[in-house]
């Protein structure tokens, strides 16, 4: 009987584990296109036309 309950916490805590797991894959999937979004909208000045315009003068000023 003792072996039964232990195989099932082992089970149940494996099972969690791995939802833990698979949720952060998920999520560090997310940011990775979520970061390549932002900077080709930056980049593009299509959705942050301001924050575009910052990085434009930050390199300006960075070049002189």
């Amino acid at each position: 009987m003792a072996n039964l309950i232990a195989f099932s916490m082992v089970a149940i805590v494996t099972l969690f584990f791995g939802l833990i797991v698979g949720f952060q894959l998920a999520h560090i999937r997310y940011v990775h296109r979520l970061i390549a979004l932002t900077k080709r909208s930056i980049n593009t000045g299509t959705l942050f036309p301001l924050l575009a315009e910052l990085k434009k003068e930050q390199e300006l000023q960075s070049s002189k």
